[in-house]
């Protein structure tokens, strides 16, 4: 009796397994990339066209003139079928570029040799037509029309010369054998037999060579068959902007940056406030300073309504990494601020990179960085007096002004401190200005940063994603989390 044991532990059962789902191909981050290396690829294909077509230029040209041999099969005795004409006419090509038929040519041609005519010339075969195609090359259009016809002329006179050889040789055997038959019994019907294979000789003496014809002479070329500058300078330009393309997507794969806003929207966190259109000459496109204004409005607009009923606000401006643009935002939206009624002070907080006098064509002054040293020395009169104050309108309505604080003549990072920075918003907060705007140092890498916005009551990042890495969008998340300085969005410059 067998027993059967039950299996303790449940077996589990195969199942197929579920390939992922393949991911869509991302055209627009690729298409972004391409973008944002137009001038490397503008730049390779440019400096590769460019070579090409000098050293094209700089060669020395070539001609090429042909000579056609045709090969009649009604006159060759010895042909008989297809494959006979085929291997006849491989022969010929063979011949052509003999020794012997190059000697005979370069005795003919004054400055060539065998050597340099092995060089010159080729030969190629259409057994569809018979035809053999003699081609030679050399610096001038004469010189190659010149030897491609002394080089078939030698070889046709050869190929003469070889067929009289053999028939003359075969007439003396057979007189020969006509004197070896004379005088003996019955001679006389095979001397009859010898006069007529000597009477077919004859007439092919007459003939000899005209299976091979001098079927069209080679003319000079009226152009150059190399260099061609402008065949080899268009397969250059293709071929580097295919390779260019594939190093500015090799360089997105190896160092990807952010593709639009909405990727920096999601890394960050912060939404999107505006979109600046990138900066154009404006006496060329006077639309592109409209809508420069109307997004710097629009952005004003936005920050108004973000902000809290309030005396006085207080903003600043930084970016990711250093970038000269966000002092223009600075400025772009100072003017607006003050076009809506605001009474506005506009700031050069970046100490390391100031620009702000430079944009609104001041002269170098005492600015800030006076200001601060004053406040280290713990003297809040003198810094006091430094801010001016806004003009006072004789107006009953709201109308808004702008004032800027530059950077000032001894500008360093090393005057931020907590306690001169105390003084200085103190300062502003007594001051009549509605809204203090700060163009800030660059929030990652830069320390200072943090203190400046630890005093505002807002901060506005301007970017640019496509000069971000998307670990640079996450650690800024991560430097402005370590604030509690509310952050309204994002600028982006450059915008589509």
């Amino acid at each position: 009796m067998i027993e059967q044991h039950k299996p303790t532990t449940p077996v589990s059962q195969l199942r197929p397994i579920e390939l992922p789902p393949e991911q869509p191909i991302d055209v627009g981050r690729y298409a972004n990339a391409l973008r944002r290396s137009k001038l490397l690829i503008a730049a390779i294909v440019i400096a590769v066209t460019g070579i090409v077509l000098l050293m094209s230029l700089a060669l020395p040209k070539t001609y090429s003139a042909d000579a056609t041999i045709l090969f009649d099969e009604s006159q060759s005795l010895a042909t008989t079928s297809t494959t006979d004409a085929e291997r006849q006419l491989a022969t010929i090509q063979k011949l052509l570029v003999t020794r012997d038929v190059l000697a005979r040519s370069a005795r003919r041609l004054p400055g060539e040799t065998v050597a340099s005519l092995g060089g010159k010339i080729s030969a190629a075969v259409d057994p569809t037509a018979n035809i053999v195609t003699i081609t030679a090359d050399a610096p001038t259009a004469k010189r190659a029309a010149r030897i491609a016809n002394v080089v078939a002329a030698s070889f046709l006179a050869r190929e003469r010369a070889a067929e009289l050889a053999g028939i003359r040789s075969a007439e003396a055997r057979l007189q020969a054998s006509i004197t070896k038959l004379k005088g003996t019994p019955g001679s006389k019907a095979q001397i009859a037999l010898i006069r007529e294979r000597l009477s077919e000789l004859s007439l092919s003496e007459a003939t000899a060579g005209s299976e091979l014809q001098l079927a069209d002479a080679a003319v000079p070329p009226t152009r150059a068959d190399s260099p061609r500058p402008v065949r080899n300078a268009a397969f250059a330009f293709v071929a580097a902007l295919f390779v260019a393309m594939l190093v500015a997507l090799g360089r997105e794969r190896i160092a990807p940056r952010i593709s639009d806003s909405r990727e920096l929207e999601r890394l960050t966190g912060y939404p999107i406030l505006t979109e600046i259109p990138k900066a154009r000459h404006h006496f060329r496109d006077p639309q592109a300073a409209l809508r420069e204004r109307d997004a710097y409005d629009a952005l004003a607009a936005v920050v108004a309504a973000q902000l809290p009923p309030r005396r006085q606000h207080i903003l600043m401006l930084t970016s990711p990494e250093a970038d000269k643009a966000q002092a223009r935002v600075t400025a772009g939206l100072s003017r607006a601020l003050a076009q809506a009624g605001e009474t506005a002070l506009v700031v050069d907080a970046d100490l390391r990179h100031p620009a702000l006098e430079q944009l609104f064509g001041m002269e170098p002054a005492p600015g800030l960085s006076e200001i601060l040293v004053a406040a280290r020395q713990g003297d809040s009169d003198t810094a006091g007096e430094m801010i001016v104050e806004p003009p006072t309108s004789a107006s009953p309505r709201r109308t808004g002004s702008l004032a800027v604080l530059g950077a000032g003549e001894a500008a360093s990072a090393a005057l931020v401190t907590p306690d001169a920075l105390g003084i200085l918003f103190a300062e502003l907060g007594r001051s009549g200005f509605t809204c203090v705007i700060f163009n800030g140092p660059p929030f990652v890498g830069y320390p200072e940063s943090r203190s400046w916005a630890r005093h505002a009551d807002a901060v506005i990042v301007v970017s640019r994603p496509d000069h971000l890495h998307p670990s640079d969008a996450i650690e800024l998340r991560n430097q402005l989390d370590l604030v509690d300085t509310p952050v309204l969005g994002h600028v982006v410059l450059d915008g589509h």
